[in-house]
């Protein structure tokens, strides 16, 4: 028991739960906040000479989480990370954050508590500070919705608008993962299997990728980029659209996670289209010149980031397009729709 917290909110109140969460945040403010938590807004300092980047990211009970599988501090991590993903995928450094929480009075003040230390624990793992938020009673479902700033110097911002035709597509680390923790959890996959294990906290904990994102735009040869966060199928057509080009991948390039792998098998799937179709991985999809290649895996590999993998190249018809070794082709499928699929 945290002083008290075991009690529903409704027994609680919102005063007693807004000094709770000030109380929480305040060991957490990271340099440049001069007013946290406790004033009509926070109060911080901007540095000088960058671009501000600004971003949100709502994580819903239901669609992004389950109660009975994930842990109050899993979903306020993950809530956070979906938003640090944002600003890596920008190439930038993560700022001041604010988070509020809609939820219903018979959740209890341990239960905000948690959430709030997942979110603050994500926070300081990647730079940034919790200086703000709200509680909103719900009849609904839990809800969590976190925004962040962050900064990158002029010039360096990477947007899904600059790829170019003939570009190399590539992508960090492997995919899937997080897809895979998805489907052990619906299925009731025991998690001491050490490969649905890593499938669970992928999903569960997602790791951005941060440093990669930095290290990418610092290394100035990448033409566009944006973090998966609702599967490959789903994301690469949007930034198909955005540079107005399409997309050729080659299938057995595109890298499955072990993870991934051992989970389809398990369950009688198939792995790849797991992989393509699945959301939540948060690695980096990114274009450059096919030149630039080396380079881009040199200045990710320097940074301590994770492996980068040329899966296929941009062109200049429209649509997505998948070549297996055979030589067959195919329009890619969907990924992950909010609007079409729940839970």
């Amino acid at each position: 028991m945290k002083h008290g917290q075991d009690r529903p909110l409704r027994e609680l109140g919102e005063n007693r739960m807004v000094s709770r969460f000030r109380e929480l945040t305040a060991k957490g403010l990271g340099r440049g906040v001069l007013a946290g938590p406790g004033d009509d807004a926070a109060l911080v300092r901007i540095p000088e000479n960058r671009l501000l980047l600004f971003t949100c990211d709502m994580t819903v009970e239901g669609v992004h989480f389950r109660r009975a599988w994930a842990t109050p501090r899993q979903i306020g991590w993950k809530a956070m990370a979906a938003n640090v993903s944002d600003i890596g995928a920008m190439g930038g450094e993560p700022g001041f954050a604010v988070a509020s929480v809609a939820a219903p009075g018979e959740v209890t003040g341990d239960f905000l508590d948690e959430i709030a230390e997942g979110l603050m624990e994500c926070a300081s793992r990647y730079g940034a500070s919790l200086v703000g938020g709200d509680l909103v009673g719900s009849p609904g479902p839990v809800v969590v919705d976190v925004a962040l700033t962050g900064w990158i110097a002029e010039g360096l911002a990477l947007r899904r608008s600059g790829a170019r035709a003939g570009d190399a597509v590539l992508v960090t680390g492997a995919l899937g993962a997080s897809a895979a923790g998805l489907a052990a959890l619906r299925q009731g996959l025991s998690a001491e299997d050490e490969r649905v294990g890593a499938a669970l906290t992928a999903h569960l904990t997602p790791c951005p990728r941060l440093v990669e994102g930095q290290a990418i735009a610092a290394a100035k040869r990448a033409t566009a980029m944006m973090d998966l966060s609702d599967g490959l199928a789903e994301d690469l057509p949007r930034l198909c659209r955005e540079s107005n080009l399409g997309a050729r991948l080659q299938t057995s390039q595109i890298p499955v996670h072990p993870s991934c792998r051992a989970v389809a098998e398990l369950l009688g799937l198939d792995a790849l289209a797991l992989a393509v179709s699945g959301g939540e991985d948060y690695e980096l999809l990114l274009t450059c010149p096919p030149d630039a290649v080396k380079e881009v895996r040199e200045a990710v590999a320097a940074a301590g980031g994770v492996s980068v993998t040329v899966i296929g190249e941009m062109v200049s018809e429209e649509g997505v397009v998948t070549v297996e070794d055979s030589g067959l082709e195919r329009a890619m499928g969907a990924g992950f729709d909010h609007f079409a699929v729940s839970g």
